[in-house]
């Protein structure tokens, strides 16, 4: 059941997440809840592209075959590239549509929604629709774990060894990211950095090093930060 306190939690939660770049989940997510006697399922999967979101769908058809509607949704790509939206049977713009709009008001991208509805024989009317099926959007988002895409650079830096002891220090004071050391005559680190802080990145190692380092590579990449 959705309740005025759920309403309440649907703002601040759009709120808190449209400030961020490119939002996705980390793992698939679902939900279920009677609202007068209809129930509702809720499946949130991650997907890559159109035919993804199509398969997924078709799936849930075959699963839910005796439901009344499975109604759903997908947004794909950094600019919300593909939008997708179905009802399903439901009155136009009461089901999918909302389901959507939760997900791009949020920020949500690469991620299908599908809600099934096996009716309970009372009408909701158009409000109650929109209620129930953006709550369950609503729902297995809170019930997932959310991560923060970033791009960033994966920067290779050969030091001497006399070096290391200061660098493993002083690093654990900023928000880089050691990923990998190589040890050969001298050390290779292997540091993801933030597209952002970059400038900074520039700064410190010159200062912590004095100067005495080697750029090997640096290659663009994209992160993923828990929210």
């Amino acid at each position: 059941m959705i309740t005025k306190l759920d309403l309440i939690l649907k703002n601040l939660f759009i709120g808190e997440l449209m400030s961020k770049q490119f939002i996705t989940i980390k793992e698939n997510s679902y939900d279920e809840f009677i609202e007068k006697k209809s129930t509702f399922i809720t499946h949130l999967i991650r997907i890559n592209n159109e035919e993804d979101a199509k398969i997924f769908i078709q799936k849930m058809r075959k699963k839910h075959y005796n439901a009344t509607h499975i109604c759903s949704c997908y947004v794909i790509g950094n600019n919300n590239e593909i939008t997708r939206a179905n009802d399903d049977g439901e009155p136009s713009g009461t089901a999918g549509t909302p389901m959507l709009d939760i997900l791009m008001k949020n920020n949500i991208k690469n991620v299908c929604a599908v809600v099934i509805r096996y009716y309970g024989g009372t009408k909701l009317g158009t409000g109650g629709l929109v209620r129930a099926y953006s709550g369950g959007v609503i729902n297995a988002l809170k019930n997932s774990t959310l991560v923060e895409r970033k791009n960033a650079f994966e920067i290779k830096i050969e030091l001497d060894y006399n070096l290391n002891g200061k660098i493993e220090y002083e690093i654990q004071k900023t928000n880089f990211i050691v990923n990998h050391l190589d040890y050969t005559d001298k050390i290779v680190y292997t540091i993801y950095v933030i597209q952002e802080e970059i400038e900074n990145f520039n700064n410190w190692i010159a200062d912590i090093t004095n100067g005495k380092y080697r750029i090997l590579s640096s290659n663009e990449k994209q992160l993923e930060f828990e929210i």
